[in-house]
């Protein structure tokens, strides 16, 4: 009988990993309605995730109505797709709550020195918001509903901020579409292990393991490093980035 549930458990955790080993973005959704039911499992899964304190120190928006998801189409670097998802989640890093609740119960009275949310509540805040995030996105994905993150939607701050109604203390830090899907995009190539898992500390990184770990890439296009600078870092999109996170950080300062 031990034996039996033993078995079951890895066959069980086998389903898991072949899940998470299997994650590819999806970009085009079929337009088949998720049931409310299924919406609620994968936000229960993604509130289930770790938290520092206990906190929850992030709040989730489920978006589901056309025009807003319309917007977000326009507004996260024109990417059409986001406009045919049947849900999004936002997630955003959020220490307004909790500073409200220390303004109402007088902590500053107690303890003078409090001024406000820190640095480190907001990188908790951001912590626990990726957790839930993930969560929501295996919890979608074991569902067979397909996610995309949109990391767009920390540009366009200003916009984003009056969108959703965003108060002090908050940032949106990540954007996760959902839908069904027809066809399913083949899994792309990841660095190998030994560039990103190190034993104990930090190894030197010297000119042989860059030229080593970026050598497949350089095989198809000896020119990649030029023109991903200049897809990504040299973009507007990943500049509006730049110019949108720096206010919101201000908040923490």
């Amino acid at each position: 009988m031990q034996q039996l549930v033993w078995q079951n458990r890895r066959n069980i955790m086998n389903e898991v990993i072949d899940l998470l080993k299997s994650h590819t973005s999806i970009r085009k959704f079929n337009g088949e309605e998720i049931k409310k039911e299924d919406v609620d499992v994968i936000v229960g899964a993604a509130m289930r995730g770790a938290t520092a304190g206990n906190m929850m120190a992030y709040s989730i928006i489920k978006v589901q109505s056309e025009d807003m998801l319309k917007n977000l189409a326009v507004s996260c670097d024109n990417q059409p797709f986001i406009a045919d998802a049947k849900l999004a989640l936002l997630f955003v890093a959020d220490n307004y709550k909790w500073h409200k609740y220390f303004e109402q119960r007088g902590i500053n009275e107690e303890f003078p020195d409090y001024k406000g949310p820190s640095i480190s509540d907001f990188m908790l805040g951001v912590e626990d918001a990726m957790i839930a995030a993930q969560n929501a996105v295996i919890a979608a994905e074991s569902l067979g509903i397909g996610t995309c993150y949109i990391g767009d939607i920390m540009e366009q701050c200003e916009y984003h901020r009056e969108l959703f109604n965003l108060p002090e203390y908050t940032m949106p830090v990540a954007l996760v579409v959902m839908g069904y899907y027809d066809t399913k995009p083949k899994l792309r190539d990841r660095f190998d292990k030994s560039f990103v898992v190190f034993d104990e500390v930090y190894p030197e990184i010297n000119n042989d393991f860059i030229n080593e770990m970026f050598s497949e890439e350089e095989k198809k296009d000896k020119d990649f490093a030029p023109k991903f600078y200049k897809r990504k870092m040299d973009a507007p999109f990943f500049k509006e980035m730049i110019r949108s996170i720096k206010i919101y950080l201000k908040q923490w300062e």
